[in-house]
């Protein structure tokens, strides 16, 4: 066999671990993603019941 051959068999045989780890990332983002917004709401939410006090001039 030649070696254009064999890299082409080793090419394909390596696709299902390439699919793998990229459906893998993907979860990893969905599950940030499912903690991160949540978050951002209620953190929202906690800025707008607590307004930052209005910040006094220096005194110089």
């Amino acid at each position: 066999m030649n070696m254009k051959l064999i890299r082409t068999i080793l090419e394909i045989a390596a696709m299902p671990l390439f699919a793998a780890a990229l459906f893998a990332t993907g979860l990893i983002a969905a599950f940030a993603h499912l903690l991160a917004l949540p978050g951002l709401f209620l953190w929202e939410r906690y800025r707008e019941n607590k307004p930052v006090s209005p910040r006094r001039e220096k005194q110089h």
